[in-house]
């Protein structure tokens, strides 16, 4: 196969080897009299015809990497648990066993070897990676059903305890702005001279109390921050409230623990008997925008905040959001190791805000994010964020496979409600067959309520959700076979629309046009609450409005728009009896005579109807560049239309960073006419919004104080189900000393304390789990006693539980201790192979890390197999005999190392 070549390693010539291995050869022949394990010989299994050589042994024929590649490439087989090969030997299963496991991490060393060259082209190595991956389930697979009797090999590191990388904070009752005032910390703040005028409430004890503050109280006294906070506090000091605010200096402490600079902000100092939350005597409408800033694995989400949107809009805030990045070590061509930093991708998908101000988006990660792990290989994300910018909770699905969000809504009652896809398995769902649609709804709180995962054999999304004033949930996406009782109509895909109560339970399906290839891309819940389902069919786009009451009854009425030539839709607004659809579209898309003409190639398009017994264009307009321009959200307020979406070029007063800009536009609703378009760049000149949302009161004398607008939260749930990615019902197992496993599993409402109960339960008197606290928060912790290893395994497939925490999947032991220096274990042999948690291809530096891991693990294995073939008498003489130590060594045994010095000096020197 093009691209493989044998891997050969050049080594220098180690100097103590040969006389190590004179001193083994001396040793075996001092120990010849002593009896062997039955079957074996040092480096042999003794089979009923003939030795057969280890795989590593130089006196047997090894297989070339090239050649190994080549089979596992072909067959895709690394790893056979049933060890069929290897059932003719007459040997002990732990030696099979490891046999077994050594020829499948070859396999994996070869792909490993081949990726990391330079003449390898990036899209052999995404192959290399693809069938990599596969073995490395093999791998995981293989080590689960791995049973050793004889020693204990570890997949991971030889640790003495065990502890969980998720670390769930427990909060603390203070809440810091960002900056307010750059400058001397005793100067006058210029935005806050005007008129000042918000209000404080504080809610103890099921009563909530109203605190109205208003800065002209303060007279002449300069509106510095103390003079500003001292005020505050006497107003929340004779309402009875024991919260207070203070003047604190913004910044990271350096190595002294002192923050630097001269920027400054409030800080907010409550008890946890009073809720605070604030709002403004007056606002203007805030737009929020979210999407995607960078490209590939650089890709990280963004979320901005537009203010001042009457005339020339004002970044309130960016914000940047990341997934967490891998280290790589590599072993550089000249043989220095290097440790790199490589990138995970993270994208927000759509974004809504609450009644309070709260802004939420969701999105995908390829990595953990905000501390919690993902169990696969991408998992949806949903995050709150206040009005202010600053994180207030995360949550994570959970998906074993892969998941991820497109759409979200929030109803009346403040629950948030997302949707997407998801593959592989995901608590006790059942996967139907290849991409699944899902639809999951939280409470405020981001505490999930139900799961929905529904569709055909084959894939299936959901593209968008809306909620009805009922709490009735609408999706619409599109499938590639037939579920809900309605079959495949014929394409590539068939739009849908399905209807979910409150409670989770479906109410109906019902398919979204005809024969051709369709796909349901927009849905919005009508003012008289009927279902208006916005489709691209066959390139067309194509708007119908339903009866929400079932899924078989005929259109009210259809409108076919045109061909989009080539463009797609990107949102549906309703405000009243108007409807917008937004997309992007070519020249040849004509509902109506266009406000704005095409500008060439793809715009962004607009396109108005009102709504009744039958429906009419109010108008169509496009925004666009002369590049390449796309509205992918849409949203209706205080009657303008506001569109987010992508450009590649400049909109009509807007200028380009970079080579793709996210955008926000506001336009007049009544006529179409542009009021001004925005362009934010992102991570390399790269950035996309791919959904806007509006806060009517948004904009306020809150943002110059950095204060919240609604609640402000102090702390997130400690339910372990919320703050990870471990769902009720996921496990693990443990056993002490190769004992009995016993089973632990994740309940709902569990936190890390109440885990510790469960774990010590099963451990007994073997080791200890606690809580251990640190400034990343609470992390669960099992140690064993002295003496005692302590092994953690796996739970099922897409049901494991460890890897959700971050435990490590193998074993912990204590040998000794300062207390009991004399004190030894009975349990069996413990050797670690120290593998990464993961392990990939899909780059150079990637695939020589993985090399060398791989390479260090087989090393591992050889030791392993040697330690059980070598017999005792042997092992007692390489480590010093357990006779007489020390001592003068004898004359004629120095005389013979002298001769091998002098052997290897000459080697050496010629």
């Amino acid at each position: 196969m093009e691209g493989l070549r044998p891997h050969v390693d050049i080594v220098g010539f180690d100097l103590s080897a040969l006389s190590g291995w004179y001193q083994s050869r001396n040793a075996v022949r001092l120990a010849g009299l002593s009896p062997q394990p039955s079957g074996a010989s040092a480096g042999t299994f003794n089979t009923q015809k003939s030795d057969v050589l280890a795989p590593w042994d130089v006196r047997g024929d090894i297989t070339s990497t090239a050649d190994i590649a080549r089979r596992v490439l072909a067959n895709g087989k690394f790893f056979d648990s049933t060890l069929a090969d290897f059932s003719k030997l007459d040997a002990p299963d732990d030696h099979k066993t490891l046999f077994g496991l050594h020829t499948g991490m070859r396999g994996l060393f070869s792909l490993a070897a081949e990726a990391q060259e330079k003449t390898t082209t990036d899209t052999r190595r995404a192959f290399l990676d693809r069938r990599f991956a596969e073995g490395v389930a093999q791998l995981d697979e293989f080590l689960q059903g791995m049973d050793l009797q004889s020693l204990t090999l570890l997949k991971g590191e030889k640790l003495t305890k065990a502890e969980s990388d998720v670390a769930i904070h427990r909060g603390v009752s203070e809440y810091t702005t960002g900056i307010v005032h750059s400058g001397e910390f005793d100067a006058e703040v210029a935005s806050l001279t005007g008129d000042v005028q918000f209000t404080v409430s504080v809610k103890k004890s099921g009563v909530t109390t109203d605190v109205n503050i208003d800065l002209a109280d303060m007279g002449a006294t300069v509106r510095n921050l103390d003079n500003i906070a001292a005020h505050i506090n006497a107003e929340l000091d004779a309402a009875g409230v024991i919260s207070t605010i203070s003047r604190v200096k913004i910044g990271e402490k350096d190595e002294n623990g002192i923050v630097q600079g001269n920027d400054f902000g409030f800080k907010i100092s409550g008890v946890l008997t009073e809720q605070i939350s604030f709002s403004a005597a007056s606002g203007a409408p805030a737009v929020y925008i979210a999407g995607v800033s960078g490209i590939g694995d650089g890709a990280a989400g963004q979320i901005v905040k537009l203010t001042d949107t009457a005339a020339a809009p004002e970044t309130g805030f960016s914000r940047r959001i990341e997934a967490a990045s891998d280290e790589v070590e590599t072993v550089k061509d000249d043989g220095e190791t290097k440790t790199s930093t490589e990138a995970n991708p993270f994208t927000i998908s759509a974004t809504a805000v609450s009644a309070d101000g709260g802004v939420y988006t969701v999105g995908t990660t390829g990595s953990n994010v905000d501390g919690q792990i993902i169990k696969g290989e991408a998992d949806l994300v949903l995050q709150k964020h206040d009005s202010t910018g600053k994180l207030v909770w995360t949550r994570t699905l959970g998906a074993a496979g892969e998941a991820s969000g497109a759409s979200i809504a929030v109803d009346g009652d403040g629950n948030v409600i997302v949707a997407g896809s998801v593959s592989g398995a995901l608590g006790t769902t059942t996967a139907l067959g290849g991409d699944d649609s899902l639809v999951v709804k939280y409470d405020s709180a981001g505490v999930e309520q139900w799961v929905q995962r529904f569709g055909g054999s084959a894939a299936d999304r959901v593209n968008s959700v809306a909620v009805a004033s009922d709490g009735t949930i609408y999706v619409a996406g599109e499938a590639a076979s037939g579920f809900g009782n309605q079959a495949h109509q014929g394409g590539s895909y068939d739009g849908y629309v399905r209807a979910i109560g409150s409670d989770g339970a479906v109410q109906f399906t019902r398919r979204v046009g005809a024969a051709g290839d369709e796909r349901a891309s927009a849905i919005a819940v009508a003012d008289d609450g009927g279902l208006l389902v916005a489709s691209n069919e066959d390139g067309r786009a194509i708007l119908r409005k339903y009866a929400s009451g079932d899924g078989s009854s005929a259109a009210i009425w259809e409108q076919d728009l045109g061909d989009l030539d080539g463009g797609r839709i990107g949102g549906l607004a309703v405000d009243g009896t108007d409807i917008y659809l937004a997309g992007a579209a070519g020249a040849a898309f004509a509902p109506s005579a266009p406000v704005t003409a095409n500008s060439g190639g793809r715009d962004a398009m607009l396109v108005k109807l009102s709504d009744g017994p039958a429906s009419s264009i109010a108008y169509t307009t496009f925004l666009g560049s002369d590049a390449d321009d796309s509205a992918n959200g849409v949203t209706v307020s205080g009657g303008k239309v506001y569109l987010a979406g992508k450009t590649t070029g400049e909109l009509p007063g807007a200028t380009l960073n970079g080579s793709r800009n996210a955008f926000a536009a506001q336009l007049d609703a009544t006529t179409g006419a542009l009021d001004w378009a925005t362009q934010v760049s992102g991570r390399g000149g790269l950035s996309e919004a791919a959904g806007i949302a509006v806060d009517a009161g948004g904009d306020s004398v809150l943002d110059a104080l950095g204060l919240p607008r609604g609640a402000v939260t102090y702390s997130d749930t400690r339910v372990v189900t919320d703050r990870s990615a471990v769902r009720a019902g996921d496990h693990f197992y443990l056993s002490v000393n190769d004992g009995r496993r016993k089973k632990i599993t994740i309940e709902a409402g569990d936190t890390m304390r109440s885990l510790t109960f469960k774990i010590n339960a099963a451990l007994l008197l073997d080791g200890t789990a606690d809580v251990r606290r640190s400034t990343e928060g609470d992390r669960l912790r099992i140690t064993p006693k002295v003496g005692t290893t302590i092994e953690f395994f796996a739970g099922a497939e897409g049901r494991d539980a460890l890897s959700g925490l971050g435990l490590p999947a193998g074993a912990v032991t204590k040998t000794t201790s300062l207390l009991d220096k004399d004190k030894t274990s009975d349990a069996p042999p413990l050797f670690a192979m120290e593998l990464p948690t993961v392990m990939s291809l899909t780059s150079r530096d990637r695939a020589a890390a993985a090399f060398k891991s791989l390479e260090n693990a087989m090393t591992v294995i050889q030791r392993a197999y040697r330690d059980l073939t070598t017999p005792q008498a042997v092992k007692d003489l390489l480590e010093g005999g357990k006779g007489k130590q020390g001592g003068t060594v004898p004359a004629h045994i120095q005389a013979q190392y002298a001769n091998y010095a002098a052997g290897l000096s000459r080697l050496q020197g010629g």
